[in-house]
């Protein structure tokens, strides 16, 4: 009889869990970013929600949970029931680099939370004060190896995604510039135009006005495709470094055990929102490219992700307590 009980208790559970994905979503669905509000996650997550709630005709919610290098906002999400009402979206920086440069990460990516679907990408640009005496990356590579120790490069911190890449760079180019780190890419981009430093990957959106106003030089961007609003700055790929990929993305994510029901159910809408015409132009506007995927997309994506800046970050010796 008690055997009979429990096997009922459980279909019954199973059965209530299976009606609660079908009905998905029949309340305000909450979108963690873990961030403060104004920046550029937060203005995707706004588009991005607003699309989704006219889609599936619920409210999505942005709520922002700053702090611990993102973990505050990503440990409330593992922490929600996996059903759906509430979600993540974050920088790659945030899981994948996170996890390679933290002595004690408060989470695991793959473990802890679900992969739904890239979101977008955004643009680098590898930048140059105007008063030094390269113009490329080969001259730029050169010049740095008759002055070892000499040219001084900006970032938007320890462990931020400028400045692993840049020691990645500096291993595959033979390199010795020394870092500098800030609070954000606006002040490197000041700084740099200032001449206080010597070089940068700087934030597209940051970089192109002091680009455009001559304050900067554009070398390369370390992306797949050159930017359009830049049509003659080549690619590192292009420039010479065909291994060297430091496009940065963001990412939609749920707590760990996600009804598979509703990961397929926001990945079909995030590639519908793509689609639309302003959707894109806002995002163009924004310096980004959506870019939904599949989650085993993404899942792959950060496994080759956390692997490389693992490997980076032992080699570089950076280490985040």
């Amino acid at each position: 009889m008690r055997r009979r009980t429990v096997l009922a208790f459980g279909t019954a559970s199973l059965m209530a869990g299976r009606a609660s994905a079908a009905d998905w979503p029949d309340r305000p669905v909450h979108v963690v970013v873990p961030y403060a509000p104004g920046g550029p996650l937060d203005l995707v997550a706004r588009l991005i929600s607003e699309k989704l709630g006219a889609r599936f005709g619920q409210s999505f919610v942005v709520e922002n949970k700053p702090g611990a290098n993102g973990a505050i906002g990503v440990q409330s999400v593992m922490a929600s029931p996996p059903d759906g009402y509430t979600l993540l979206l974050h920088g790659s920086a945030g899981v994948t680099i996170y996890q390679a440069v933290m002595k004690q990460p408060a989470f695991d990516t793959l473990r802890d939370l679900t992969p739904i679907s890239l979101v977008i990408y955004f643009d680098l640009i590898l930048c140059a004060n105007p008063a030094l005496p390269f113009r490329t990356v080969k001259e730029f590579v050169a010049y740095a190896k008759a002055n070892p120790g000499k040219l001084s490069y900006g970032t938007a911190g320890v462990g931020a995604m400028n400045h692993v890449g840049t020691e990645w760079f500096k291993g595959i180019a033979g390199i010795d510039i020394v870092h500098v780190p800030y609070r954000g890419d606006a002040p490197v981009a000041a700084d740099l135009a200032a001449g206080v430093l010597g070089v940068a990957f700087v934030s597209s959106n940051v970089a192109i006005p002091l680009i455009k106003a001559g304050k900067l030089r554009a070398l390369a961007a370390p992306s797949r495709r050159r930017i359009a609003v830049l049509p003659d700055m080549p690619t590192m790929a292009e420039a010479g470094y065909p291994d060297f990929d430091l496009q940065p993305w963001t990412a939609l994510f749920g707590p760990a055990g996600l009804d598979k029901t509703i990961v397929a159910s926001l990945e079909e809408a995030l590639k519908q929102v793509f689609a639309e015409p302003d959707v894109i132009d806002r995002l163009a506007g924004l310096s980004m490219t959506p870019a939904a995927t599949t989650p085993e997309e993404l899942t792959r994506i950060v496994e080759k992700s956390i692997a490389l800046w693992k490997g980076v970050a032992a080699k570089a010796k950076i280490v985040v307590e």
